[in-house]
């Protein structure tokens, strides 16, 4: 991809958010890569009984130092993720799930088989960008209370159920629609207040059911608005249908 596409996604990373922004968030610690870590990690220098190759300690030894640091002030475990996406592709994650405790397997949650990861930190290579790892604690969040929104000049264009293609319908939304409708439309002002970005496609998930109060909304990750991130329940082709519904299935 060339640089103009890294210029028009990288806005979305983590790392370059509207420091406003970060106080709708998950809490995170942000740790900056230097080239050779970058260099090492995309490499993916793994050997055949899954542990870093000995090729690959030099550059990581100060980056697994960094993680283990972030990693004790989370000690319920971790996801770990590039500023730009997760690693949620990789074998590790497939094997392991997601929720880490080492840095070790941060690492592999990143590297081991995700093309994901190996795309954006070529892109970042290629036109000298230095890519970030993202550090949050881990959270249990149900597949149904994730919910992508999509914003065009500051406008909220549509809300869709995210994990629609594996989960199909869920009764937790059917059920609570209104609810979580009215919550995603009243975090809305909040988020574009902040936002740096005019046009953006961003994720939430909403918490609180359980408790039987208000639903608390939370902002997980931005997109770029363009046809490369997934619309759910919408069409890029038809951009007409960004009519500011909520779909869910």
């Amino acid at each position: 991809m060339s640089r103009a596409y890294l210029d028009r996604v990288s806005p979305t990373y983590i790392e370059n958010w509207a420091e406003a922004l970060y106080g709708l968030t998950i809490p995170q610690i942000i740790l900056p890569l230097e080239g050779e870590q970058a260099r090492a990690l995309e490499a993916r220098l793994w050997n055949r009984e899954g542990r870093l190759s000995s090729d690959a300690m030099p550059p990581l030894e100060p980056l697994l130092w960094r993680l283990d640091e972030a990693l004790r002030c989370f000690p319920g475990g971790a996801f770990v993720r590039l500023g730009s996406r997760s690693g949620k592709d990789s074998a590790y994650a497939r094997k392991n799930g997601l929720r880490v405790e080492t840095a070790e397997a941060a690492v592999r949650l990143l590297i081991e088989g995700s093309e994901r990861v190996a795309f954006d930190l070529r892109l970042a290579l290629r036109h000298g960008y230095m890519p970030h790892l993202v550090v949050r604690p881990w959270l249990d969040i149900p597949a149904w209370a994730e919910f992508r929104c999509f914003m065009k000049q500051r406008r909220l264009m549509g809300i869709s159920q995210y994990d629609c293609k594996q989960s199909g319908p869920r009764p937790e939304i059917a059920r609570n629609a209104d609810a979580i409708h009215s919550a995603i439309r009243s975090f809305f002002p909040r988020f574009s207040a902040a936002s740096h970005l005019e046009d953006a496609v961003f994720d939430v998930f909403v918490d609180g059911l359980e408790r039987g109060g208000g639903l608390a909304v939370r902002l997980i990750e931005l997109n770029p608005f363009l046809a490369q991130t997934d619309p759910c329940l919408f069409d890029w082709m038809r951009p007409d249908g960004f009519d500011g519904s909520f779909r869910f299935l």
